[in-house]
């Protein structure tokens, strides 16, 4: 379309402008020379283009392979680029994954540490008397690399930890013997010699020779005690020991009976534990004793005659017998005989002054019969105080110790509290038989010397009834006790 109009524009110029330009030739000359040319660069210009068409023809197929070979490749590198994104997706949640897998692991091997580390300390608070000896280093060994940060977190430490453990279970299933050390019980001796583990229970056997014992631990030792079994004889442990048949001996208390015959010990090592406090309290005690057994020496001697007997005596007296008086006041007891004897010498003396005579006996056989009953109830109030006195220096101590040591360490509380209670104890033993004794002892001289002070009185009546002739004696009813 647009050659077609390129071709009238130049004619239709040809036709005009053809005649001015040329001058002479006539308008179709011109028209003609024009068309010639026209047609001349038209066929030109056609050649020129089937050239260019067939030039760009042939350009134009490689650049299509090359496009469509761009295209492929952009295809591909599209697919490319997919896959990749797929790929990274994969990795990045396969990295995720192995990053939880990596943290379940670094904590179950962390749970599996503290598992061991939990096990181990129990074996160390289980190990039986002795057996620290030769398994306590392989523990600590263990127990440090749990501990070391330097370590790089891996089970291999906690494997160890569970074939230690194996290894022991199994030799505790089928017991076994080791060497060691040993306190013997009754000489305090640290001795070389053999233990054998059969379940809970653990012997001894010295290597000098010697009877086998059985093992327990000691606080505060470095070896544990080994007691002597008697009972167990030597034929039969020495083939324990050396692996043959043989019997045993077992502890059913579980080693309970020992450790409380060692608590209880002898009575001044109890009185030891209180202090200084509980020999004063002792000594006090002892002075109880002493003066309780006196008092009862003077109330086995103050022997008052029944009133049935005095009775007798007395009608005597009243009727005025007085050498028959006399006679029957010798087989009197004596405590009444020294009475009635003074009463009989004062007989004919008035009766102010014979009643002033017996008043004498009896506050003689008062203050005599009544001496040291005072201190009695003395010690019988203040031992107990002396107690209270020992559970404050107990208690002072005690407090100084948790100062010192806190509330962990019950073997340094053990000698304050062991002061306060034994104190305590020891006070109450001395006062509260001294309390009974007191009690006893003033009811029954009390009650003597009343019974006395009523035949006194009885007396001067029969003395004064003889004097005024009155023969009547007293009736059994009117002296009874």
């Amino acid at each position: 379309m647009k050659t077609k109009t390129f071709h009238f524009f130049v004619v239709a110029a040809a036709l005009i402008f053809g005649p001015a330009l040329s001058g002479t030739p006539s308008s179709d000359e011109a028209i003609q020379k024009t068309l010639t040319d026209y047609r001349e660069r038209v066929t030109r210009a056609a050649e020129e283009l089937n050239r260019t068409r067939a030039r760009i023809a042939d350009e134009k197929s490689p650049l299509l392979e090359q496009i469509r070979a761009a295209e492929d490749r952009t295809i591909m590198a599209e697919s490319e680029t997919k896959r990749l994104d797929a790929n990274h997706e994969d990795a990045t949640e396969q990295r995720r994954k192995l990053l939880q897998d990596l943290d379940s692991i670094r904590k179950t091997i962390a749970y599996a540490n503290t598992l061991s580390h939990d096990a181990l300390k129990a074996v160390v608070d289980g190990f039986a008397p002795g057996e620290g000896q030769f398994a306590g280093a392989e523990v600590q060994a263990l127990q440090k690399q749990l501990e070391d940060p330097t370590t790089s977190p891996s089970g291999n430490v906690a494997m160890d930890v569970a074939d230690f453990l194996l290894a022991r279970t199994e030799h505790a299933l089928g017991g076994y013997r080791a060497a060691g050390s040993a306190t013997l019980a009754e000489t305090n001796q640290v001795l070389k010699g053999t233990f054998a583990f059969v379940g809970p229970e653990v012997y001894f056997q010295p290597s000098q020779g010697g009877g086998a014992g059985t093992v327990r631990p000691r606080d505060g030792a470095k070896y544990p005690t080994s007691y002597a079994l008697p009972m167990w004889k030597m034929d039969d442990s020495a083939a324990f020991f050396a692996g043959k048949p043989g019997t045993i001996i077992a502890d059913a208390s579980g080693g309970k009976a020992l450790r409380l015959k060692e608590t209880s010990g002898t009575v001044w090592a109890h009185v030891k534990k209180g202090g200084i406090v509980a020999f004063a309290i002792l000594l006090v005690g002892i002075l109880s004793a002493v003066m309780i057994t006196q008092k009862l020496r003077d109330l086995s001697r103050m022997a008052v005659d029944s009133p049935t007997t005095v009775a007798a005596f007395l009608a005597l007296v009243a009727n005025g017998s007085t050498s028959e008086a006399e006679k029957t006041a010798q087989t009197l007891r004596r405590t009444t005989r020294e009475l009635f004897t003074v009463g009989l010498r004062n007989a004919n003396q008035s009766k102010v002054i014979l009643e002033e005579q017996l008043l004498a006996v009896l506050l003689e056989q008062r203050l005599y019969y009544e001496r040291r009953l005072p201190l009695l109830a003395v010690i019988a109030t203040a031992a107990p105080l002396m107690g209270l006195l020992g559970t404050v220096v107990g208690m002072v101590k005690t407090f100084a110790l948790i100062t010192v040591f806190g509330t962990g360490n019950a073997g340094k509380l053990s000698t304050g509290i062991s002061e306060v209670l034994v104190a305590t104890e020891l006070g109450l033993v001395v006062a509260i038989p001294t309390l009974v004794a007191h009690g006893f002892l003033a009811h029954r001289i009390q009650k003597n010397l009343s019974l006395l002070e009523r035949y006194a009185l009885q007396f001067a009546t029969a003395v004064e009834a003889a004097k005024t002739g009155l023969r009547a004696a007293p009736t059994k009813g009117s002296v009874a006790a």
